[in-house]
């Protein structure tokens, strides 16, 4: 995969920063790999099914349980930026787009396999493993960078429909 640019950089850190929840767990994160964008078809929209984005962090202070460990709700924050984050790159302005950007959640669900102590260097994969006008299913994986220790893993089930005709 390539080298993400310093524009994908500046909008995953944009987009964690505006969710309004959490912004500082953004800060020890950033994208590792991306896969090229696949070009537009003519409707607008893109081919994304198998599109992967790796990113990199470090289990800080604020990420921690009183064991020292990553918090089950730091693992929820990742899958939920991270895969969000996907949507957002691969986005246009008729295939998850404005203003409903990366869509609503719908299911998530999250495996906690092993602890990952305070200092721990994290690779975060993220494949889209499906997605449609309608329906993204995406899957993420909390890897050790080094040894590739897998310490959870989990899916998300995201709904968009463009806000024109959205009932929410």
């Amino acid at each position: 995969m390539p080298v993400p640019t310093q524009e994908q950089q500046d909008l995953f850190q944009l987009i964690c920063n505006h969710a309004g929840f959490a912004p500082s767990l953004a800060d020890n994160v950033r994208i590792y790999e991306v896969d090229e964008i696949p070009p537009e078809d003519e409707r607008g929209w893109r081919q994304i099914d198998g599109w992967k984005v790796s990113f990199e962090g470090t289990v800080g202070d604020d990420w921690t349980n009183p064991l020292g460990n990553m918090h089950g709700a730091a693992y929820a924050w990742v899958l939920d930026s991270c895969t969000s984050a996907a949507l957002v790159a691969t986005h246009t302005p008729t295939f998850w787009g404005l203003p409903m950007l990366s869509g609503i959640s719908l299911n998530m669900e999250l495996q906690y396999l092993n602890p990952a102590p305070k200092g721990t260097k994290l690779l975060i994969d993220v494949e889209i493993v499906k997605c449609t006008s309608k329906l993204a299913n995406l899957r993420c994986d909390v890897k050790d960078m080094k040894t590739g220790k897998i310490y959870a893993t989990g899916t998300q089930i995201k709904y968009w429909k463009a806000m024109a005709t959205a009932k929410l």
